[in-house]
């Protein structure tokens, strides 16, 4: 069975990737160091410049296929925009598997409204893992 992270590519993130202090090495390369995936799909409103160098740096940390996916939000607390994005990326993804799935969706990387909608999408559309990351709390 393949296992699939999606996460929204935080401010945190980009932080550790330019190695600022305090962030150590944010909430997705943390997971991806404590556990094991086979796909990431990372989900971004950012430049495509930050996103490009993220990968870079975040390829330092797992050997697991990256992929990003760019959407166009109005707000990142916007919940409607955050659902349309969230399950479109999931649904243009899964159309491409031809085997079973272990979908997972990390909760820390992004906005509170982005890791509400996860919840809902977890418990509705597209039943997945939740996790979470921190400095102090590690991976969960």
């Amino acid at each position: 069975m393949k296992s699939i992270l999606y996460s929204w590519i935080g401010f945190t993130d980009l932080k550790a990737s330019r190695r600022e202090k305090n962030v150590g090495l944010g909430p997705i390369a943390q997971a991806v160091s404590e556990l094991s995936f086979q796909e990431i799909i990372l989900i971004y409103d950012v430049p495509d410049s930050n996103c490009k160098e993220y990968v870079k740096w975040l390829n330092t940390f797992t050997s697991a296929q990256i992929n990003t996916k760019k959407v166009s939000l109005s707000s990142p607390t916007h919940f409607g925009d955050i659902y349309e994005a969230a399950v479109g990326v999931i649904k243009e993804t899964l159309e491409l598997e031809d085997s079973d799935v272990e979908l997972t969706y990390h909760l820390s990387p992004g906005t509170p409204a982005m890791a509400a909608v996860w919840i809902i999408i977890a418990k509705t559309r597209f039943p997945a893992t939740l996790i979470e990351s921190s400095i102090k709390g590690g991976v969960k």
